[in-house]
């Protein structure tokens, strides 16, 4: 995997992979439903790579068809890079998840996708604690070289590649993450595409669409025309 810290670097190498030529512009105003503050660690590195506020985001994307809805939900995707609240954001376009994620993509993908067919999609979370939840789970999904939910609530010195510290009383929302996580494991059809919303010089978000399915009633009605097609032919 990637090491953490240069994982906002390489992605800047990625412009040539963007879904759409046009520059897109986001507008964040806040956390959908609050925020807790977590401590992230990597294995091996000598000191953590931060403590900041976790939970899923609000606001509004311009230019981004299929995904520029009002009000707009994401999370983030990197803990190595920032961005302002409340001011148009622009320069950001959208990357396909399999080209963003670089080598362990397909699992990445798989991981993000079980886990928000299980969370039914985007949507405003029910609390503070659900957000952060869903968030930890979304960096686990990325960044955990081995099987994720390796979370522990107050120490640094569990198993795992990427494990988050939280204070005593946010030791409920690793639980949450943690039954997040299994859930998502425990998922037989992956619902969704993964894209990531990338700027070179800002926090990238996650952006996800639902995967094509044809209808029922569609598929049956191609079956009766191949078969009207074929029963043609053998009457000629």
């Amino acid at each position: 995997m990637t090491n953490l810290l240069l994982r906002g670097a390489a992605a800047t190498l990625l412009a040539g992979t963007a879904l759409g030529a046009q520059a897109l512009t986001l507008n964040l105003t806040g956390f959908a439903q609050g925020s807790q503050q977590v401590t992230v660690a990597q294995a091996g590195a000598a000191t953590n790579v931060g403590t900041f506020n976790a939970g899923a985001f609000r606001g509004s994307l311009s230019g981004g068809t299929g995904f520029d809805a009002n009000p707009f939900y994401t999370y983030c995707v990197e803990v190595t890079q920032n961005f302002s609240w409340g001011s148009p954001l622009a320069g950001y376009s959208i990357v396909d998840g399999m080209s963003y994620f670089g080598a362990h993509a397909a699992t990445i993908v798989d991981r993000l996708g079980r886990l928000f067919t299980h969370l039914g999609g985007i949507t405003l979370p029910d609390d503070a604690q659900t957000s952060a939840a869903i968030q930890y789970a979304v960096w686990e999904s990325i960044y955990e070289t081995g099987s994720v939910a390796s979370f522990n609530a107050g120490s640094m010195s569990s198993s795992g590649a990427f494990r988050f510290s939280t204070p005593v009383a946010n030791a409920a929302t690793i639980t949450e993450a943690t039954g997040l996580l299994a859930a998502a494991a425990a998922v037989s059809t992956n619902r969704y595409s993964i894209s990531v919303l990338r700027n070179a010089e800002r926090q990238d978000f996650l952006l996800i669409s639902r995967n094509a399915v044809s209808a029922p009633g569609s598929l049956a009605l191609a079956a009766l025309g191949l078969a009207a097609i074929v029963g043609l032919r053998r009457t000629r």
